[in-house]
């Protein structure tokens, strides 16, 4: 024991992971392991179901985090050579999770279809294959009719947006 004692927060101090961020007297922003590493992550599809279910499978321990959106649930681990992450807002409409590579690799189909057959569950589980946040347009020729946004066959897989 040193006898070094540290003071608790100032009274007019905001929780450090509480938003808005940066518009209290707080001089820290905390954010989470999840919000640092998910960029450097691909995604790779989403599932029709939460993260639970998968975990159980492989016998995951499921970690509960949060971001700046709200909180969230997240498996990490490798499987057959592909590093992996399954994630699950609390937010996520209908239950669906994420699917993420966590070291980009070019055979994320793959990586997919590996998940896939080793939980044991078929393409009905997959709610959308590549990136959903991926909002760009399909390139098409004038005479051709646009197809719809990878964005907006996701929203229409998971039920936001009917067809």
């Amino acid at each position: 024991m040193t006898g070094i004692e540290v003071q608790g927060p100032e009274p007019d101090w905001q929780p450090a992971a509480q938003p808005p961020y940066y518009t209290g007297k707080n001089p820290a922003f905390q954010y989470s392991v999840w919000e640092h590493a998910v960029p450097l992550y691909q995604m790779i599809g989403v599932l029709a179901l939460p993260v639970q279910p998968v975990a159980r499978r492989l016998c995951l321990q499921v970690e509960r985090s949060w971001d700046g959106l709200d909180g969230l649930d997240v498996v990490m681990f490798s499987l057959k050579g592909f590093s992996l992450a399954i994630s699950k807002h609390d937010g996520n409409p209908r239950g669906v999770s994420y699917v993420w590579l966590t070291e980009p690799h070019e055979q994320a189909d793959e990586a997919l279809d590996t998940l896939l057959e080793v939980v044991g569950i078929g393409e009905e589980a997959v709610a959308f294959r590549g990136d959903a946040h991926d909002v760009r347009e399909e390139r098409r020729t004038a005479s051709q009719e646009a197809p719809p946004s990878l964005w907006a066959r996701f929203r229409r897989a998971i039920g936001v947006v009917r067809s």
